[in-house]
């Protein structure tokens, strides 16, 4: 039986990902003169970390770059980020979705996102009360597909709620947008819901369910939804 809903934060609750990508792409070109294309990281970046992103494409390019470099590429792309934080929308339904769903669930975030970007953004919208345990990028190591932010997050709700009962993996249901979450999630042992937000409906198939728009997801039946 689910007692906690996880959500992944860019392209589930906030739409921010033509964001992310025009301010990843603008620190590239301005550091490193490297152009880099919405397909490519539409196919390749989006469920990384910024870290994850600077390092892959980096990469591709062979520039060696110290860790402390990235570092600053970091913080430049996030406070380019900030700058948009009156434009950046939230999914049409997620807040009165949410606000329902704290009432019967517990709830949590893990996210590839910086701590302050995903703060700042619910904290905006009268979000942030609803959420026991937010594990951001500064929380894990590896980026989606790898299990490690739920494996925290689940660890870290543990810790929060004390002398509760356990809570165990397959209790927990994320909703993720992308390939890469969907496969982190299953990998913890966690039910998924996959929103087709990022994208199309036939590449997410590896969730449990697939649904268009989280008003299509009843609140009351994800109580029983398992592996």
């Amino acid at each position: 039986m689910v007692r906690v809903v996880i959500f992944d934060f860019d392209g589930v609750i906030a739409d921010t990902e033509t964001i992310h990508f025009s301010c990843l792409r603008t620190v590239l070109a301005e550091e490193k003169k490297i152009n880099l294309d919405r397909k490519i990281y539409d196919e390749l970046y989006l469920a990384l970390d910024d870290r994850a992103c600077f390092k892959k494409a980096l990469s591709s390019v062979e520039i060696e770059i110290t860790e402390a470099k990235i570092d600053e590429m970091i913080s430049k792309k996030s406070n380019l980020f900030l700058t948009y934080l009156q434009e950046i929308k939230l999914f049409p339904g997620i807040v009165e979705w949410i606000e329902e769903a704290s009432t019967k669930f517990t709830l949590a975030i893990c996210s590839g996102a910086l701590r302050k970007e995903i703060v700042d953004i619910l904290s905006s919208n009268h979000l942030l009360r609803h959420f026991t345990v937010i594990t951001s990028a500064e929380d894990f190591i590896e980026s989606k597909p790898s299990p490690e932010g739920y494996l925290k997050t689940l660890q870290n709700l543990n810790r929060q709620l004390g002398n509760q009962v356990e809570i165990r993996a397959s209790e927990c249901l994320v909703i993720e947008d992308s390939i890469a979450g969907i496969r982190a999630a299953r990998a913890a042992g966690m039910p998924c819901v996959a929103i087709t937000n990022s994208y199309p409906m036939e590449q997410l198939r590896e969730a449990n369910i697939v649904i268009n728009n989280i008003t299509d997801l009843d609140i009351e039946n994800i109580r029983y939804l398992s592996l």
